[in-house]
């Protein structure tokens, strides 16, 4: 009997702690959920469930009150903010925003409580909390299929929201930016750690709205990491490692900042002692849609920095008179191109002018729906397409690209091996090829395929030889060509 005692005891306390664990649990999933709503006295994330985040921060610095509105995505045309807008048919204010998208019970920081009778709107499903959480994300608003998270900046996404959107109808419209190719873009290499631009300049771009009190905008960033544009930085010191690993990435960092009592503040971080932004991963893409509001007109900035050359970027504004300021001058100087660049440059988006010495067609970093390879052309062998400013304009239609002069090639995998088989070849001395003699270096090796400038738009890549021995080629896996130039070489684009 004492025997049975005891297992009946021991039985229930089994049955206790199963009851524990389950409870523990089922609080840990609680937790888990409510994470995804953050919210203190002056800032507010939501985290939606096709993975954008939405940040409300509360401006209250002395006499500049407002509140700044920032969507963060890795999809162009996924824009929460923009879809319910669309949804609202009106402009949403940020404490409407807020109600449209937290979960609902979450409670409301007093800068985004809404008035009673803005709750009470002409749609009766906008009187519950978080009404546009499910269908915000489903869909673009007016545009039909299912989103598409791509690595590139595609410019027909990009700009899908600009109509009776979140951003209304833009008056500044930059699209297929980068270092190479923009002067808004500035080299950096003076303010940055000397190891930063160990493999290459880092830029930096300052575009300030000054004496406004209302600003919306939306900025498409993309990271290239590649062998020709690497991020990333050495540790080492003194020939050793004192924090391994030795290398590590810096990639293009984004800040949004406005101006109060003599110093630009940043929108992360605005009480602290040094500005935070936000770092676009390696062969990422982020994409911010923001809103500002200030009781009293400032100056409200968005800032590039850490940038190298091929690296993307896509502006939209609803104000025109942005200010891209070329030095230090926190409001000063400056002025859009109003073109590819001040120089008049006309530079195809996929197409990356260097100061280096090797042109390169680089296949092996190639998004889903990019047509084109990502080309790299040092900017010596360009000579015959600059213009009266010094400017590069490349043809509008080319199918063919060819280079005079090159003195060697070779194919490289995306594991940066060299690649010599039946199909592709290396050549290590174009001026003494065998029986070919100097034939192929003065009379220039080329190749066509579907480039976006090309008016009869061939299907397929064509590497004629001696680049390839198949016609068209054919490949097999994600390769990259890579040739060595000199300083008489010449490239030219053949329609």
């Amino acid at each position: 009997m004492r025997k049975l005692n005891i297992n009946i005891w021991m039985y229930s306390f089994i049955l206790l702690l199963i009851s524990c664990e389950k409870t523990d649990i089922h609080e840990s999933k609680i937790n888990n959920s409510e994470q995804l709503t953050k919210t203190s006295d002056t800032e507010a994330k939501i985290t939606l469930s096709n993975g954008n985040t939405i940040r409300f921060h509360k401006i209250d610095d002395g006499e500049l009150q407002g509140a700044f509105i920032l969507e963060e995505s890795d999809c162009n045309e996924c824009s929460v903010l923009n879809n319910i807008t669309k949804i609202a048919g009106k402009e949403l204010s940020e404490q409407e925003a807020f109600w449209a998208l937290s979960e609902p019970g979450t409670e409301i920081p007093t800068f985004l409580q809404l008035k009673k009778d803005v709750i009470a709107a002409k749609n009766i499903e906008l009187q519950d909390q978080g009404w546009a959480r499910g269908v915000a994300v489903e869909f673009p608003i007016g545009n039909e299929g299912i989103p598409r998270r791509v690595i590139a900046c595609k410019n027909s996404d990009f700009t899908s929201s600009i109509a009776y959107g979140f951003l209304g109808t833009p008056e500044f419209v930059e699209l297929d930016k980068t270092p190479n190719n923009y002067n808004g873009f500035v080299n950096d290499c003076a303010s940055v750690p000397a190891s930063y631009c160990s493999k290459g300049p880092r830029y930096k771009l300052h575009a300030v709205m000054n004496k406004i009190n209302k600003w919306k905008g939306k900025i498409c960033a993309k990271s290239v990491q590649n062998s020709s544009n690497d991020h990333y930085s050495s540790n080492i010191s003194g020939g050793y490692c004192q924090s391994p690993p030795c290398s590590s990435y810096v990639g293009p960092e984004l800040y949004f900042e406005y101006y109060a009592n003599g110093k630009w503040k940043s929108m992360k971080n605005p009480n602290g002692a040094y500005p935070e932004g936000f770092e676009v991963p390696a062969n990422a893409t982020k994409v911010y849609t923001y809103s500002w509001k200030t009781t009293k007109d400032t100056s409200f900035r968005l800032r590039v920095k850490n940038a190298m050359g091929q690296d993307q970027f896509d502006f939209m504004m609803d104000r025109e008179d942005v200010v891209i300021e070329d030095d230090d001058d926190d409001n000063g100087g400056g002025g859009n191109d109003g073109g590819n660049g001040n120089d008049g440059s006309v530079i195809p988006n996929y197409i990356s002018l260097s100061s280096g010495d090797k042109m390169i067609v680089d296949f092996t970093s190639l998004a889903d729906d990019q047509p084109n390879p990502e080309i790299t052309i040092p900017t010596f062998a360009l000579e015959t397409y600059f213009n009266n400013e010094g400017g590069i304009v490349i043809p509008d239609t080319f199918c063919e690209i060819k280079i005079v002069e090159a003195s060697s090639f070779e194919w490289m995998n995306s594991s940066n091996q060299v690649v010599a088989d039946n199909m592709f070849n290396q050549v290590p001395d174009l001026y003494n090829y065998e029986e070919y003699d100097e034939f192929y270096a003065l009379g220039g090796i080329q190749f066509t395929g579907p480039l976006d400038n090309c008016d009869d738009n061939p299907v397929n890549w064509d590497f004629q030889f001696p680049l390839s021995n198949n016609s068209p080629t054919i490949f097999t896996e994600s390769l990259k060509l890579v040739i060595q130039l000199n300083s008489n070489s010449e490239v030219t684009f053949l329609e």
